[in-house]
Protein backbone atom coordinates (compact mmCIF):
# COMPACT_ATOMS: atom_id res chain seq x y z
CA UNK A 1 0.00 0.00 0.00
CA UNK A 2 1.86 3.57 -1.16
CA UNK A 3 -0.03 6.29 0.74
CA UNK A 4 1.38 9.80 0.25
CA UNK A 5 3.38 11.79 2.90
CA UNK A 6 1.48 14.96 3.98
CA UNK A 7 2.35 18.50 2.81
CA UNK A 8 4.83 16.69 0.42
CA UNK A 9 4.74 17.28 -3.30
CA UNK A 10 3.69 13.95 -5.26
CA UNK A 11 6.61 12.82 -6.61
CA UNK A 12 7.81 12.00 -2.98
CA UNK A 13 5.56 9.15 -1.93
CA UNK A 14 5.94 6.96 0.76
CA UNK A 15 7.49 3.56 -0.83
CA UNK A 16 7.09 0.44 0.72
CA UNK A 17 9.63 -2.16 2.13
CA UNK A 18 10.63 -4.29 -0.63
CA UNK A 19 13.73 -6.80 -0.13
CA UNK A 20 15.94 -6.65 -2.91
CA UNK A 21 14.03 -4.57 -5.13
CA UNK A 22 16.70 -1.76 -7.25
CA UNK A 23 15.15 0.79 -9.85
CA UNK A 24 17.78 2.42 -12.41
CA UNK A 25 19.68 5.41 -11.64
CA UNK A 26 17.48 8.23 -12.78
CA UNK A 27 19.25 11.43 -15.22
CA UNK A 28 21.72 12.98 -12.96
CA UNK A 29 21.44 10.43 -10.65
CA UNK A 30 24.96 10.16 -8.16
CA UNK A 31 26.11 6.73 -8.24
CA UNK A 32 26.47 5.14 -5.24
CA UNK A 33 29.79 4.03 -3.35
CA UNK A 34 29.11 0.71 -2.44
CA UNK A 35 33.03 0.58 -0.40
CA UNK A 36 30.53 2.94 2.43
CA UNK A 37 33.03 1.70 5.37
CA UNK A 38 35.57 3.73 4.74
CA UNK A 39 33.28 6.85 4.49
CA UNK A 40 32.27 6.15 8.20
CA UNK A 41 33.75 8.71 10.61
CA UNK A 42 36.03 7.33 13.11
CA UNK A 43 33.78 7.49 16.19
CA UNK A 44 31.73 5.73 14.22
CA UNK A 45 33.32 2.93 12.31
CA UNK A 46 34.94 2.31 15.80
CA UNK A 47 31.97 1.00 16.96
CA UNK A 48 31.27 -1.60 14.26
CA UNK A 49 31.38 -5.08 14.48
CA UNK A 50 31.54 -7.58 12.30
CA UNK A 51 28.45 -9.59 10.95
CA UNK A 52 29.10 -12.84 12.55
CA UNK A 53 29.73 -11.39 15.78
CA UNK A 54 26.68 -9.53 16.16
CA UNK A 55 24.61 -9.98 19.12
CA UNK A 56 20.29 -9.70 18.67
CA UNK A 57 19.40 -5.90 17.84
CA UNK A 58 18.97 -3.38 14.74
CA UNK A 59 22.24 -2.65 12.78
CA UNK A 60 23.31 -0.31 9.86
CA UNK A 61 25.71 -2.45 7.52
CA UNK A 62 28.48 -1.11 5.45
CA UNK A 63 30.63 -2.43 3.76
CA UNK A 64 34.69 -2.56 2.54
CA UNK A 65 34.60 -4.25 -0.17
CA UNK A 66 35.67 -7.71 0.81
CA UNK A 67 32.90 -7.82 4.74
CA UNK A 68 30.33 -6.59 5.91
CA UNK A 69 30.63 -4.14 9.14
CA UNK A 70 27.77 -3.50 11.63
CA UNK A 71 27.07 -0.36 13.36
CA UNK A 72 24.34 -0.95 15.96
CA UNK A 73 21.12 1.14 16.54
CA UNK A 74 21.10 1.01 20.12
CA UNK A 75 18.89 4.54 20.60
CA UNK A 76 14.90 4.81 19.82
CA UNK A 77 15.96 7.83 17.89
CA UNK A 78 19.50 7.89 15.54
CA UNK A 79 20.23 10.67 13.30
CA UNK A 80 22.04 9.89 10.26
CA UNK A 81 24.52 12.10 8.12
CA UNK A 82 28.05 14.15 8.31
CA UNK A 83 27.07 16.63 10.99
CA UNK A 84 28.98 16.60 14.31
CA UNK A 85 26.06 15.94 16.24
CA UNK A 86 25.22 12.96 14.16
CA UNK A 87 24.73 9.61 15.84
CA UNK A 88 26.06 7.69 12.61
CA UNK A 89 28.35 10.28 11.36
CA UNK A 90 29.20 9.95 7.44
CA UNK A 91 32.07 12.12 5.96
CA UNK A 92 31.05 12.38 2.14
CA UNK A 93 30.05 15.80 1.35
CA UNK A 94 26.43 14.54 -0.76
CA UNK A 95 25.48 13.52 2.70
CA UNK A 96 23.83 16.37 4.36
CA UNK A 97 24.44 17.34 7.75
CA UNK A 98 21.37 16.34 9.53
CA UNK A 99 20.22 13.83 6.59
CA UNK A 100 17.85 11.61 7.97
CA UNK A 101 16.95 9.82 10.78
CA UNK A 102 15.71 6.33 12.21
CA UNK A 103 13.25 5.97 14.46
CA UNK A 104 12.61 2.64 16.38
CA UNK A 105 9.09 2.38 17.96
CA UNK A 106 7.71 -1.38 19.05
CA UNK A 107 8.52 -3.71 15.71
CA UNK A 108 8.90 -0.81 13.83
CA UNK A 109 11.54 0.99 12.54
CA UNK A 110 11.09 3.78 10.46
CA UNK A 111 13.51 5.87 8.00
CA UNK A 112 12.77 9.50 7.84
CA UNK A 113 14.42 12.32 5.13
CA UNK A 114 15.53 15.33 6.68
CA UNK A 115 14.61 17.71 3.74
CA UNK A 116 18.35 16.79 2.60
CA UNK A 117 19.69 17.96 -0.38
CA UNK A 118 20.42 14.94 -2.10
CA UNK A 119 17.51 12.46 -1.07
CA UNK A 120 17.25 9.54 0.65
CA UNK A 121 16.21 6.11 -1.04
CA UNK A 122 15.09 2.47 -0.13
CA UNK A 123 15.46 -0.02 -2.19
CA UNK A 124 16.20 2.38 -5.69
CA UNK A 125 12.59 4.49 -4.66
CA UNK A 126 13.01 8.13 -3.02
CA UNK A 127 11.30 8.76 -0.01
CA UNK A 128 10.52 10.97 2.50
CA UNK A 129 9.54 8.78 5.44
CA UNK A 130 8.75 4.68 5.31
CA UNK A 131 8.74 1.72 7.16
CA UNK A 132 11.67 -0.36 6.55
CA UNK A 133 12.53 -3.96 7.68
CA UNK A 134 15.58 -6.61 7.70
CA UNK A 135 17.82 -6.18 4.30
CA UNK A 136 16.37 -3.24 3.04
CA UNK A 137 18.95 -1.48 1.32
CA UNK A 138 19.30 2.38 2.13
CA UNK A 139 21.15 5.24 0.19
CA UNK A 140 22.21 8.78 1.12
CA UNK A 141 23.10 11.01 -1.48
CA UNK A 142 25.81 8.83 -2.79
CA UNK A 143 26.10 5.84 -0.04
CA UNK A 144 24.78 2.52 0.27
CA UNK A 145 24.25 0.99 3.29
CA UNK A 146 21.79 -1.92 4.71
CA UNK A 147 19.43 -2.17 7.23
CA UNK A 148 19.72 -5.40 9.32
CA UNK A 149 17.71 -6.90 12.32
CA UNK A 150 19.70 -10.09 13.60
CA UNK A 151 17.01 -11.79 15.93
Amino acid sequence: MTTRAPLHPPEYTVAPSRKGETAPLEAGAIEPILDSLALLEHRTRSRAISRHLAPFGHYLAFSDGDTEWLVPLDAKVTHIGRGLTSDVRIEEQRVSRSHAILVRHGHTTRLLDNRSANGTFVNGRRVIATNIADGDVIRLGPVVMTYVQVV
